[in-house]
Parts: structure tokens; sequence; C-alpha cells
């Protein structure tokens, strides 16, 4: 009870002190309790909805069509089936009479999806209460509509056939599963596909075998039943779990958050700084208490509990503001982030949530009060090296919880250990450098003689403002120019990509294709044959077995990356502007062998032969429709696919397989012709070509990540607050502490200008300079990023680095001014009763 009185007399006694600390907490874990607590709401969501998702409760896919015998050896290996249906989807040109887009045109049948549906904007349901489309109508996305200016009613072109908009869909559950990420989707019964005749030989489909079965099974036992179907069907088959749907949105969740995560950590870490700061100076300051209560009887114990507790009670308030908040907010934020995710979520109270996260405080209030508390009750001052091994158990803690709530492998881990280990450095170099400086005597300006001397002799205080404000800019500095530099490389290179890439073309229209494009002012370039095949050997090894064996560990972790077989063949004997070797030497010539008995050469591509385990010199052997063709490895390329020219993994020998049967692939230049008068010229004339328009699609990418980069702003405005925050929170401390220095100061005849001066100086040379230092290593840090990882375009942003350059130090000068006139101006007396 005696504990519990005192910890209630120390919040009751120090009011304005608890009113900082909390306020400096609660902001500090605000950003990433907001993310996380989102994050599981979506979780949980997809763990619920998965099913419908996915539409069935297994999915079995290929690329190319999947015979019955297939259909059968699949079969065997189910539970009781109650439902099965087979669908098909492809990517078309679809027009309008003013425009052409490629789209994604999917097969509808009777009864499926099994779970989840579609939903139209007249609020009728698919597949409850609404029939099928008629072999002449289509349900189409509203984005169809306005891609083509179209309106409900009217009709657009899909291959050969024409067809009338019959329904507009509001929501689909399979939208995480189309063909493709970008393109919407128009649904179309079997008889209306047949009429496009879209399907023909190398047409880029995906053919799939819905299942749903009679004994309802968890997510759980459909992802077994999945990894022992992949085990022993044939390798050109997918088989998909509801949990392979939730993935796939949880992929593009992630996108996001890794970004919002690694920038609420840096606030996390600016406020903690702050914590240690505040509450080490609190106890400082109350270590006369420690020693009466001592000298009355209480145990080393006791006075460890009281201020334990008293931290806890602390952090314990702050958590429940913050908590208070996200309650309160979620139904606001919920559909905005909703939104941004493209996923209807249940928002829902988790209080698991905050059941780890009150367990997450309570070992940070231990690991953080112990190291702070301990050297006041022993009364010695401790060496710098016990210091940091007391601290030991709070580090640990950190590095785990930033592995937790970053969702990418270790980049949470990586990201903290760094901030970690520069917050470390800082201190150890600035401690050295600040002793060094240190002197006793006097500068010619006075002002500044007090300043170096309250910089050197506060080395705490002077190196934690420091660190805040270079974490501050250094990040700050940095997430603007990544994000940047990023948009500009998208923005600036669609003007020197190719406008259209063409695929799904017939040899024999390549010549007609071309003078249709030169008709209308573009050029037909980069034509390259496509050929499938299967890579069945490497070096006399089953090839999934040697991949096992000889790939890379992520490969190794992805099952059905292991076992596919699939891959598109090309051959020419000469190298690409977009490539370059790596290893080995060029192709000896055309291939002369008639029988094949010779190996023809091969090249692959860098990264491929680095996932696979292939080196120069492996002997290859290919399945190119049912004939083996054996190969030698000559050489491995390196390929820049931002190009977006036609390229493969492999590339044969010239003369080897020039007679297979084929797709041709190629680009259309860009120029000044109409683009829209050339897709729909192109899908008239060639109904069955898929043309790609390359600049849409650097444009959507360009538009994402202007999207994230206006998030992680907003967010990297917040933690900057954070940091000045709690910069300002450490000045406003110290002034406080300096008050019996400025009655010394006044006492001996030192004019108030000077005195403030001496405060101005030093809080702005401090600010100065770790705004400068940060600006430089975040410079540095987003020209890495952006040359080195990203191999992009440096977008150096002046504007924005002038900004902190500027504003920190201004700003800071400001708030000193203000408590310094506060101060100063007092009387000596009232300073003297302080």
């Amino acid at each position: 009870m005696l504990v519990l009185e005192l910890v209630y007399k120390a919040l009751a006694r120090s009011k304005s002190f608890s009113f900082v600390f909390i306020l400096n907490f609660s902001l500090a874990i605000a950003a990433l309790s907001y993310l996380q607590f989102f994050k599981g709401s979506i979780d949980s969501s997809l763990e619920t909805q998965a099913k419908n998702l996915l539409g069935a409760d297994l999915v079995v896919s290929s690329r190319f069509p999947i015979s019955s015998s297939q259909e059968e050896q699949i079969k065997k290996r189910l539970p009781a089936i109650k439902g099965f249906s087979q669908g098909v989807s492809t990517v078309s040109m679809i027009a309008s009479k003013k425009r052409a887009r490629l789209m994604e045109v999917v097969k509808i049948n009777e009864g499926y999806p099994y779970y989840g549906g579609l939903v139209f904007k007249d609020k009728a349901s698919y597949p409850n209460g609404q029939a099928l489309p008629k072999p002449n109508e289509v349900w189409v996305y509203q984005e169809v509509l306005d891609f083509l200016s179209l309106k409900k009613g009217e009709k657009l072109k899909i291959g050969q056939a024409t067809f009338v908009i019959k329904k507009v869909i509001e929501t689909d559950s399979l939208k995480s599963v189309s063909f493709s990420g970008f393109m919407p989707k128009i649904y179309i019964s079997e008889e209306g596909l047949k009429k496009t005749e879209l399907l023909q030989f190398g047409s880029t489909a995906r053919y799939k075998l819905n299942y749903l079965f009679k004994e309802k099974l968890s997510n759980e036992r459909l992802e077994e039943i999945e990894n022992k179907l992949e085990e022993s069907i044939d390798q050109n088959l997918r088989v998909l779990s509801p949990n392979d749907g939730k993935d796939r949105l949880l992929r593009v969740l992630n996108f996001v958050t890794n970004f919002l995560s690694l920038v609420s950590l840096v606030s996390f870490f600016l406020g903690l700084v702050g914590l240690i700061y505040l509450y080490s100076g609190y106890l400082r300051k109350h270590q006369r208490d420690i020693t009466v209560l001592s000298d009355l009887g209480l145990s080393k114990i006791d006075l460890t509990l009281i201020y334990l507790l008293h931290l806890f009670v602390l952090i314990s308030i702050s958590s429940i503001v913050v908590f208070s908040l996200i309650i309160v907010s979620g139904q606001f934020i919920g559909p905005m982030i909703a939104k941004l995710v493209d996923f209807d979520f249940d928002f829902s109270l988790d209080y698991t949530f905050f059941l780890k996260s009150a367990l997450a405080l309570f070992g940070l209030s231990i690991t953080i009060g112990l190291p702070l508390i301990l050297p006041l009750l022993q009364q010695k001052k401790r060496h710098f090296a016990k210091v940091v091994l007391g601290f030991i158990p709070f580090l640990g803690l950190l590095l785990l919880l930033s592995h937790f709530v970053s969702p990418a492998k270790n980049v949470g881990f990586f990201f903290a250990a760094s901030v970690l280990l520069i917050i470390i450095l800082m201190f150890a170099v600035g401690a050295q450098v600040l002793k060094w400086l240190d002197f006793s005597g006097h500068l010619e300006n006075l002002s500044l003689s007090l300043a170096f001397k309250n910089i050197s002799r506060q080395k705490k205080t002077s190196l934690t403002l420091f660190c805040a404000i270079l974490l501050c800019t250094t990040f700050f500095s940095l997430i603007p120019q990544v994000g940047s530099s990023l948009s500009s490389a998208l923005t600036l290179s669609v003007e020197e990509k190719p406008r259209f890439f063409v695929i799904d073309a017939k040899e024999e229209q390549i010549k007609d294709i071309e003078a249709q494009v030169n008709s209308m002012g573009a050029r037909l370039e980069n034509v390259s044959a496509m050929i499938r095949g299967r890579i069945i050997k490497v070096n006399d090894i089953d090839f999934s077995e040697y991949s096992a064996n000889y790939g890379d560990k992520k490969l190794k972790e992805e099952k059905s990356e292991l076992k596919n077989r699939a891959v598109n063949l090309s051959y020419r004997n000469n190298l690409k502007k977009s490539e370059e070797l790596i290893a080995g030497r060029e192709f000896s010539g055309v291939y002369d062998s008639d029988d094949f008995s010779k190996p023809i050469e091969v090249s692959v591509e860098k990264r491929y032969a680095n996932r696979r385990g292939i080196n120069l010199g492996d002997r290859l052997v290919f399945d190119v429709l049912g004939l083996e063709l054996e190969g030698k490895v000559v050489n491995i390329r390196s390929v820049k696919w931002t190009e977006f020219v036609p390229n493969f993994f492999f590339i044969l020998q010239e003369g080897a397989i020039n007679d297979a049967p084929k797709t041709m692939l190629a680009t259309i230049s860009s120029g000044t012709y109409d683009a829209q008068e050339m897709l729909i010229s192109l899908s008239e004339e060639f109904p069955s070509l898929t043309v790609i328009d390359v600049k849409s699609i650097f444009e959507t990418f360009a538009n994402l990540v202007k999207s994230v980069t206006n998030i992680t702003d907003k967010m990297s405005l917040y933690s900057i607050i954070i940091g000045l925050l709690m910069s300002f929170i450490i000045i406003q401390y110290q002034m406080n502490l300096q008050k019996n220095n400025i009655l010394r100061l006044k006492m001996i005849g030192v004019n108030n200008k000077t005195i403030r001066n001496s405060f101005l100086l030093e809080f702005g040379l401090i600010s100065l300079l770790a705004s400068s230092l940060g600006i430089i290593l975040g410079s540095a840090g987003s020209y890495f990023i952006s040359k080195i990882l990203f191999e992009s375009y440096w977008d150096f942003r002046p504007d924005v680095l002038l900004l902190y350059f500027f504003f920190i130090p201004v700003l800071t000068l400001i708030i000193v001014w203000f408590f310094t006139s506060k101060m100063i101006n007092q009387k000596e007396n009232v300073l003297f009763g302080e």
C-alpha cells in the first residue's frame, strides 16, 4: 500500500511533467498503433473472406488447355466433389467507336463462383437471382465504360463479334484473382466467347478447373490438399487454395505498409529517446527524495517498484489515450484505408492487439526503468560501458518489436538495428568530440563562450537533441527524394520507351501489321518469335530436383515456382541494346545440324540463372511440342526489362527452332500519331491481336508510386512534428534546469542580451549542425537507393532540403527565444525563490 501511495503522490506532485511525458509518448506510439491495428483488422477479414476471394474450395489453373486425362488424374486425388466448373480467361483489345483498350475477357459459368459473387449497379447479384448473359451480351466493370466512353446498353467489339453491355458490375469478390492487376474485366458467356474467335493457337489465356467439395473444409485443410496435389500432378498445372487469394491481397497491402511501418518506427524511436531523456531527468531531479526514502528505511526493492510502477502508469495512460482514439476514430478512418488497399474489410476490435500491446509496453517499462533507476539507488557513477550493457534487454526488445511490425522479412529488424547503431555511434563519437571541445578559459565573445561551455558540459542534453534532429532530417530528406526519384524515373522514361507492345501476332501477319503501322506514322520494331516449351533437365538431373539443390533460398521456399518448367523460348544471334554480356561468348553462328546431334548454343538471363543455379557450360534439355532438344549454356546476359522490349530468359541459336510453331511479339514506336486511332485500327484489322499500351502501364505505376510517396510524405511530416516536439521538450526542460546558472550570470552583472544570445547560439549551433549532417546523410542514402538498388534516375530535391535546412534551425531559435525571454526577464529574487 505504501508503494501505491507514494506512486500516487509522485503523479500528483508532477502534473506538468506527467502531461509532457504522456503527450510525447502518445504521439510516438500513435502512428505505429494505428498501422498495426488496421493491418490486424484487414488480416482478420482476409481470413474469413478467403474463399470469397477465390470463389471455390480449390482451383487448378494452367496457361495451356487442360486435357480430360489431367482432369481425371486430379479428380482421383480430391475429396468428394459437390460442384465443378471449367473456366477460361484471356486478354484482348476491346474497342468502341472512339477508343480501344486491352482488357480481360472472362467466361462465366452457371452457379460459379461458389463463394462470393458479383453485385451490379442496379443492386441485382450473381449467382443469386441473375441469369447468365446471353450470347450477344456482356457484363463489365465501370472502368470499361470510362475507358471506352460508353454507357450501359451501348455496344463494344470483342474479337470478331459485337456485344451489348447488359450489366455494370459494382463489386466483384474475384477481383483479387484477376488475370492481370491493371486490366478491367468483361464477363461473357461460353457461346459469346466462341463468337469472338479469340482462343486460337498461341493465344494468351488462363484455363481453370474450379472445385466445390461436399464437406466443409477449413482453409488450412484445403492448403494441405493443395500441397499434396501439386506434388502428384503435371508440373504445368498450378493449384490454388483460399489462402493463395488472401496472400495475393496481403502482398498489395504489404507493399504500402512496408513504407509506412518504417516511417512510423522512426517516430516511435524518437518518442523513446524523448521518454528516456525525460524520465532520466525526472529521476535526477528527485534523487534527494530517493535518498530521504532510503534513509527512512525503504528497501531498494520498494524504491525500485515505486519508480517502475510510476513509469508504467505514465506509459499505460499514454496507451489508453491512443487506444481510445483508435476505437473512436476507427469507424471514420476505416473506409479511407479500405479505398487505399482496394478491399472492403470489416472493422472490428481485436482485443488480442490491445493485450499484445500492453505486454510490449510493460516490457518497455521494465527494460527502460531498471537501467535508469538502479544506478541512482546505488548512488555511484557508472562507467559508460556498464550503462550500455544495462540497456541491452531494452535494445533486444526494441529489435524484436521492429521485426514484427514490418511485413517484409527482417526489414524492420535491420532498419531498427541501423537506427540504433547510428544513435549509439553519434553518442560515442559526440561524447569524445565534446570532451575535446571543453575548455576552462573564455572566448572574446562571451555569448559564444557560454554556448560552447553549455554544449560541451551538458553532454547528454546536447547529444540527445542532436540525434533527434539528425534522425528527423536524415529520414525525411531521404524519403521524399527516393519517392520523387521513382516517380521521375517512370515519367521521364515513358517518352523513351515504345508506345505499344504487340503480342499474339501470327508470323504471316507481321508484314500486314507493319504496313498498317507505317501508314499511320509509326514503326513496327523489335519483332521476336516466341515458342512455348518446357525445360526437362539440367546436367542430366531433373529440372525441379536441380533447382531444389542448386537454386537460391527464395526459390526453394516457393514450391509452385520450384516445379514450374514452362518457359518461353526465342532465337537470334545478336545482343539487343537493352542487353549486356556478363559471362561467356557470343553465339558462333547459325545452327547447322539437321538431326540435332550437336547441342544448341543457349544464352540465359542473369537473374533467372542465379535463381535456378544455372551456370556457364551447363547442359540443358528442352521439350518443344514433344521434341527433346539438348542445349549448352555459352553465355549469361543481363537484361533491362524496364525498356519494354521483347526478351526472354532463354535465347537459342538462330536456325535451331525457327520452324517450330510460334507467335510473334513486337513493339510500336512512340511518335506524334493518334494513339487511340492506332489501337482502333489494329483491333479492327487484326481482332486476335493483343496490344499493350506501355505509356498507360508506366503512368499507372507512376501514380501508384506517387500515392505511396504522398502517404509517406504525410507520415514523414507527422514524424518530423514528433521529433521537433521532442526537441522542444528537451530545450524547455534544459532551460528550466539552467535557472540557477541564469541567476548566477545575472548576479555577476551579465546582461540579458548576452544570456539570451548564449542560449540562441547553443541550440542554434546544435540544430544547424544536425540538420546539415542529416541532409547530407539523407541525400547520400537516397542516391544509393535510387542509383544502386533501383538502378534508376536520382531526383535531387533542393526545395525539400532547403526547407529542412532553414525551417528546423529557425524554428528552434524561435522556441529558444520565447523560453529565454520569459525566463531572463524575471527578477533575481523570483529566480532565487524558485
